[in-house]
């Protein structure tokens, strides 16, 4: 079994070593941190490994793997630890970051890669029981890749190969998208909900279920096919009215409100190719044809 050097004891880290030791996929040799408080946290947490400072000489040596799971921004202070990279695999847990920042230790003899659990990290004790079915997008070597495929099968995620070539940006923006902006979306509607008069709990009692089916619907159908609505309808009166209703109250809001009306709208238009949409196109300025 691999022994597995975690440098960056937050959630990331602490989640990922603790499924890895449970479930067997690498041995945790050691743990490096900045903060010696954090870190011993992190090996109780995790049950296993050395304790070291970030200042520290880390151990390692050739066949054992290293996991930076440290802030996007801090890879390339974490990297600069490992001296003697020959014959180590160093993987970051960065979304966004590609694998520039990894080139130093590849042509030192490293292989290289990005593991990217796409899942939100907030308490480690809650994460290593909702694990299970987790994407964990793969980038790099192949060499490094033939081993931590194994070892995200092994603690419950779903390995997906990702070109080297895939913008990590983009890529990235995506899962801002799903998540961050949902959460965004979210508060929209109850600010809107509040500005009708509608105490918070309440709007969340009334939007919960149709949250739950909408995204059930897009999950199983895809955007397009799920799409429903007064757009999807063609109907440019409420949508005036709702657009004005807001802008009331809230005029930023009403800004939001008919940008994400414009892309419905395409998103209507390839749903119902010969629903007549000139009225709705006008109404929030969008070219009327495709």
């Amino acid at each position: 079994m691999a022994r597995l050097w975690i440098i960056g004891p937050g959630a990331v880290g602490r989640t990922l070593g603790r499924l890895f030791s449970d479930h067997g996929a690498f041995e945790i040799a050691g743990i490096v941190g900045r903060d010696a408080e954090r870190t011993a946290a992190a090996r109780d947490f995790i049950g296993a490994g050395e304790m070291l400072g970030f200042d520290d000489a880390i151990p390692v040596k050739a066949g054992d793997v290293v996991m930076l799971s440290v802030s996007d921004g801090a890879v390339e202070a974490a990297e600069e630890r490992l001296t003697s990279p020959a014959g180590l695999t160093v993987f970051h847990c960065s979304g966004a970051r590609d694998l520039a920042a990894l080139e130093p230790l590849r042509q030192g003899g490293a292989a290289v890669a990005s593991l990217h659990p796409v899942k939100a990290f907030a308490d480690p004790a809650r994460e290593i029981l909702t694990f299970a079915g987790v994407a964990c997008t793969l980038q790099g070597d192949a060499e490094a890749l033939a081993l931590l495929a194994p070892a995200a099968t092994a603690i419950g995620g779903e390995p997906v190969i990702l070109a080297e070539t895939v913008d990590r940006r983009l890529y990235h923006a995506g899962a801002v998208f799903a998540s961050n902006y949902l959460t965004t979306l979210v508060q929209a509607a109850l600010d809107s909900h509040a500005a009708a008069g509608i105490a918070e709990a309440d709007s969340l009692r009334i939007l919960a279920p149709i949250l739950r089916d909408a995204l059930g619907a897009i999950l199983e159908r895809g955007p397009v096919q799920a799409l429903t609505g007064p757009i999807a309808r063609g109907d440019a009166v409420t949508v005036k009215a709702q657009s004005e209703a807001i802008a009331a109250h809230d005029p930023a809001l009403a800004d939001l409100y008919r940008e994400l009306g414009r892309r419905t709208l395409d998103l209507s238009r390839r749903k119902s190719p010969d629903l007549d949409l000139t009225a709705l196109a006008r109404l929030l300025g969008r070219s009327p044809s495709p």
